[in-house]
C-alpha cells in the first residue's frame, strides 16, 4: 500500500508542476526534496492526502 501512495504522490506532483519534469524522476525520487526531508516521504504524504480526498469524494457520491 505505501508504494501505491508514493506513486500516486509522484504522479500528482508531476501534474501540479505542469508536466514539465520527467515523470520517471518524480516517481523514482531523483529530484531534490523541498519540505519533507526526502522526496520519497514527500510523495508518500501527497499520495496519502490524495487517496483520502478520493475516498471522501467517492463515498460522498455513492452515499450522498
Amino acid at each position: 500500500m505505501p508504494e501505491i501512495a508514493r506513486r500516486l504522490g509522484g504522479f500528482i506532483r508531476w501534474l501540479l508542476k505542469g508536466c514539465k519534469t520527467n515523470l520517471v524522476d518524480e516517481m523514482q525520487d531523483n529530484l531534490e526534496a523541498t519540505w519533507g526531508g526526502s522526496y520519497d516521504f514527500e510523495n508518500y504524504i501527497i499520495g496519502i492526502i490524495t487517496a483520502a480526498i478520493l475516498i471522501g469524494v467517492l463515498t460522498w457520491i455513492a452515499f450522498g
